[in-house]
């Protein structure tokens, strides 16, 4: 069975399911990363030279290649639930789990990383943080279709074996 995991910019996908894959022995995968390998680019540079629409069908391309492993955990890019048929897609072909944090921890350590974030990285701390607002208030309704939501305190041991325990449940 595949898990993906879904959940907004900095939630934790890549750090706690990289974490959780070795602890469990699956393969993981992080679609930026991914994306990141094939291209030579970072994201960063994706966005800026050939824009955000061809960055999302890229996205929606690596995400069918997971399939070519039956166990697996999956970290998606933040957006990629929210363009194409990507969620739909995903409940389809595996199990989604949700990682979901206080809005204002999510919005203070955003801010606070901002520049590493290509939808973020050249605004200032107001602007920011209005931008973070918004993309949480449309892509939240997509991110709770998820089969799974597991509530994040910022504790990363213990958001790691809240996963972990999870992802024993599902496998």
């Amino acid at each position: 069975m595949r898990i993906y995991l879904v959940g907004f910019m900095g939630s934790g996908k890549s750090s706690l399911g990289q974490r959780v894959a070795a602890n469990l022995e699956v393969p993981f995968f992080d679609t930026d990363s991914v994306i990141e390998a094939q291209a030579g680019m970072t994201i960063p540079e994706i966005f800026e030279t050939f824009g955000e629409l061809y960055f999302r069908q890229v996205e929606s391309d690596i995400l069918r290649q997971t399939t070519f492993y039956t166990k697996s955990l999956n970290a998606t890019g933040g957006g990629l639930p929210c363009f194409e048929d990507n969620m739909a897609w995903m409940n389809v072909h595996g199990v989604t789990i949700y990682l979901q944090w206080p809005d204002h921890i999510l919005r203070e350590h955003l801010v606070a990383i901002r520049k590493s974030r290509p939808l973020l990285a050249s605004l200032d701390d107001s602007e920011a943080s209005l931008k973070i607002n918004d993309l949480l208030s449309s892509r939240k309704p997509i991110y709770e279709q998820s089969a799974i939501t597991i509530e994040l305190k910022g504790d990363e041991e213990g958001d790691f074996k809240l996963l972990e325990k999870a992802c024993k449940y599902i496998w």
